[in-house]
């Protein structure tokens, strides 16, 4: 059932900006927090989801949220080849290294897109799990 005349009509001015700040800043906490890598896998999937819902209406808010799906994309990757290190390479050197490597490149791209989308939010980020 659908309710006519609830909420705003209009979008309140920054709404789309902070919107897609909230989003960057829970997805940069569940980086911090989550050490379980399959856990941190399913819910970087869902705040990859809200970051391509989100709409950005100012320059700014479009360039942060491009930024960050970037971000959370290539860190998705990296948390995948964690995976992938951790399920498939036990005893295989030669693959092992590859998906080290892979998850190490991964890692600092989405890092570095995602503080990039930060400073285009007006918000300081640091460090992500040493990258």
């Amino acid at each position: 059932m659908l309710v006519g005349g609830c909420g705003q009509s209009t979008p309140v001015s920054g709404g789309s900006e902070v919107s897609v700040k909230q989003v960057l800043l829970r997805g940069v906490r569940q980086i911090q927090a989550t050490h379980d890598r399959k856990k941190l896998h399913a819910e970087l999937i869902g705040t990859l989801a809200r970051l391509q819902r989100a709409q950005g209406t100012t320059a700014a808010a479009r360039r942060g949220r491009e930024l960050a799906i970037q971000g959370f994309e290539a860190t998705l990757q990296g948390v995948r080849s964690e995976l992938d290190f951790d399920e498939n390479d036990s005893g295989e050197v030669a693959a092992a290294t590859r998906d080290a490597a892979r998850a190490d490149r991964y890692l600092t791209r989405g890092a570095n897109r995602i503080r990039a989308a930060g400073r285009a939010l007006g918000v300081q980020i640091g460090e992500l799990n040493g990258h």
